[in-house]
Parts: structure tokens; sequence; C-alpha cells
């Protein structure tokens, strides 16, 4: 099968879509399908991988990560044709994506959207006032009826995203189909590797400390500051403990002025972006991984870490049911008294924090990448039959 997967992220930038689209990507080549990217070009990236195609692009006001492609003419659109696609998948609401709904009409074939962002909860990107955020919510939820109305099926990656999808009034079939990741490349590799000893050593982490980790794009909707307020008191008593946060993004020098006013310079670590192949051997160098996140869809970086062995303390919240169940494959919390009693759990009771690690492992082996790319597999062939 000749598939176009179109998204407005894509390699060199890191995030859940990303990784996403790349193991798809992956693993439907595997299976013998023919698969082209089409996305935006970023300044200063040599593309090295063959079937992409990037389209001139812009950044996004406010969001000067992300990039905004310049879809719309003749010898691109002649190109995409030459490709014989047999179905188009987008990735994204945007201009890639709208170019990929209008190759999928003219080209006559199934069209495929997955809903990897709660826009819902970015709203303060577009309006950053208190009053009036619940009409810029409904347009949100309006605008996302109105963009999936022509779309063959939509794929939720969790009952938390169809969910908010019916509630929008989406009325297309809906499959649910989460994000596989490369179990074995976080499950192999060996927490006392010389590699990751040297790691902590650069970060100056001595082997006395007790290591949390964050890991993904900075934002406000990560909720990180919500975990920094919590460690002044956590310090008091484990005067060991420190946090490691690795990624980057807009939300960056708030952190940092925050660290300053709960002088936490000494046990916070701001790592910065790390390229998506070596962040193994950060959740390896970890004690515990810490999302305070209360906006994913279906939180990779949870999956990754627990697939690392790692022990997890997250948000609870629908998207993790399932996955992390209280005190058999990680801990919980919503409020900041239970955030700071899982972190004091886990650092006193290592042999209860070994028995979750160790449930952890099993449940995630079931969102290997391998069986992601199966099941969409699947649904693209229950398409193409539908369509001849």
């Amino acid at each position: 099968m000749n598939i176009g997967i179109f998204t407005d992220c894509y390699y060199p930038q890191i995030n859940g879509v990303v990784t996403s689209v790349m193991m798809l990507q992956e693993e439907l080549e595997k299976r013998g399908h023919n698969v082209t990217i089409i996305t935006v070009k970023v300044p200063h990236h040599i593309e090295e991988q063959e079937n992409v195609i990037r389209i001139k692009s812009i950044p996004i006001i406010r969001m000067n990560e992300f990039r905004l492609g310049i879809p719309f003419n003749v010898p691109l659109i002649k190109m995409i044709k030459s490709l014989k696609l047999d179905l188009v998948h987008t990735h994204t609401e945007f201009s890639v994506g709208l170019l990929g709904k209008y190759m999928a009409r003219v080209l006559g074939i199934p069209l495929v959207h997955t809903y990897h962002t709660m826009y819902e909860d970015y709203t303060h990107y577009i309006y950053n006032l208190k009053y009036g955020q619940r009409v810029v919510k409904k347009m949100v939820a309006k605008g996302s009826k109105i963009y999936t109305k022509k779309y063959s099926c939509i794929i939720a990656p969790t009952d938390k995203t169809l969910v908010s999808l019916r509630r929008y009034g989406i009325k297309n079939d809906i499959h649910i189909l989460p994000t596989g990741i490369d179990i074995d490349k976080f499950a192999k590799l060996e927490a006392d590797n010389s590699a990751i000893a040297a790691l902590r050593k650069s970060h100056s982490i001595e082997e006395s400390d007790f290591v949390l980790l964050s890991l993904g794009r900075i934002s406000k909707e990560k909720n990180l500051e919500f975990l920094l307020e919590q460690l002044p008191e956590l310090i008091k008593v484990h005067k060991h403990l420190k946090l490691v946060i690795v990624g980057d993004g807009p939300y960056l020098n708030q952190l940092l002025k925050k660290c300053d006013e709960l002088s936490l310079h000494k046990h916070v670590i701001f790592v910065g972006r790390v390229p998506y192949e070596e962040i193994g051997q950060y959740y390896k160098m970890a004690d515990i991984f810490v999302s305070a996140s209360y906006t994913e869809t279906q939180g990779l970086t949870i999956i990754e870490a627990m697939a690392s062995n790692l022990g997890v303390v997250v948000y609870d919240d629908t998207n993790v049911q399932g996955i992390v169940m209280e005190g058999e494959s990680g801990r919980l919390f919503t409020t900041q008294a239970e955030l700071k009693h899982q972190i004091s759990d886990a650092i006193n009771h290592p042999s209860k924090t070994k028995a979750m690690r160790k449930r952890g492992l099993e449940i995630v082996q079931s969102l290997s990448k391998e069986s992601y790319a199966e099941n969409a597999e699947k649904i693209y062939n229950l398409l193409v039959e539908k369509h001849m």
C-alpha cells in the first residue's frame, strides 16, 4: 500500500506527535508498505531520509518551535499525485493537514486522521485572558467538529480523547489506537552502563542522590511549576533529592525564575533538548519519573519510563487508566499533599517501588510499536476495501 502521512511535526522536532509518526512510519515500512512523509521545512535541517517531502514553512507566533506549512503550489501537488497514494493519514489540524484533506479528495482515496492534541487545554496560547476562555474552548470544539467532518475515520490514542471528541459532537467512526513505543530500546539498556554513570557525573549527580526525572516539552500546561513548588518541603526531609528536567519550550524562563525564587538551583538541573536516540539514558539514570501534566492525550513519556523499568509518579487522569494503577504499577496524585506523599513513599520504600516497576513493565508490553502498526494496518485495509 502507498501511504501518505501528512504532519506539521516531524524530526528534528522532539515531541509525542513526532514519536508517534516516526514509529508508525518505521513499522509500516517493515510490513512492506511505501510510506511518504509530507511535512514542513525546518531551518538549518538537512534532510537525510528518503521518502520525506518538505514544504516551505513559517514559525507560529508565540510558539516558534512549531512551524506552519505553506503547502498549496502546483509542483508540490504534482509531486504528491506521482506517489499514487492509496490512503492519506493526517496527524495535524493545520496547513499540512488541510493539504492532506485536499489530496485525498482530489485522488478519491480514504482519509484517516489521528487526533493527538486536546486543544481546549491549550487555548491560553490563543487568548491569554481569564475571561472568555469558555467561549474560546467552545470555538475549539466546533472547529474540531468542522475539520474532521469529511474524514473516513478518526484515530484516538485513548478513551479520554474519544470521550472528548464525542462531546464535541463528532460523529465519525472513531478507533482507539494507542501510539506504540520501541519497547526493546528502553528495556534493554542497562542501568549500570558506563555511559549512564558518565551522564550522572556530567550533571554533578552523586551516587547518593535520589533523582526525579521530568522529560518533555516545557510549557505551561505541563504543570512543572506545580512540581517545583513541592520541592522545598521535600528537600527538608530528603536532602539528596534532585530533579532533572529534560526538554525545552516556551515556559523555560518562568521555571528558571521560579527556581531562583525557591532557591532550588542546587537541586534542579535543566538539561535542555536531547536527541531522541539519547533519552533512554536519562530514564535509566533516574530513580523516579514524575509527570504533573493534566493535558496529555496518552502520555508517551510515561509509557517510555515504564518500559525503562522506572517507577512513575503521575497526575491521576483518564489517559493513564489501565496503565498506571495506584500501588500496582505506579503512584498517582492530584493534590500537592498527594504528590509530596507519593515522592516520599517512593524514596522510603524501594522494595514497593521495585514491585510496581515490574508490573509496569509487564503492562506496557502491549503498547509496542509493532502492535501499533499492525492495528493501524487493519484500519487502513478496512477503509481501502470499503472504498473499492
